[in-house]
């Protein structure tokens, strides 16, 4: 019986390759910075037929879940979107109740505003 990928990533298998790649990264979004929000290990690409701790480490970086919710609906729009071509600013500090996000890539720019609730 094949598992649904939400029950991979509940496998020791990934909870230690997920925590090696955050040590490497230093436990911070490589895209923004933040060392605040909650932390995902998101993969570069997908090889089809690999569990999620079969991929080389190269392939994979750790995100916030901010910067990483927001790769995700870009590669909804784009699924060929080469990752490095991606880039997002998010403001480190509250200003009157909001944080900044600017995401920018290949045909795409936008500014998200996110209240100290999250949303």
């Amino acid at each position: 019986m094949k598992k649904n990928y939400s029950d991979l990533l509940k496998s020791p298998k990934w909870q230690k390759k997920r925590l090696e790649i955050m040590k490497r990264d230093r436990f911070t979004c490589k895209l923004c910075g933040d060392k605040e929000t909650q932390l995902h290990i998101h993969h570069k690409e997908y090889i089809n037929g690999n569990d999620p701790w079969d991929y080389d480490n190269k392939l994979l970086i750790t995100l916030c879940e901010d910067c990483h919710t927001e790769i995700e609906n870009i590669k909804k729009d784009d699924p060929d979107i080469i990752f490095e071509s991606i880039h997002i600013y998010k403001s480190n500090h509250w200003t009157d109740g909001s944080k900044i996000m600017f995401v920018s890539a290949p045909f795409n720019c936008s500014m998200i505003i996110y209240n100290k609730n999250g949303t």
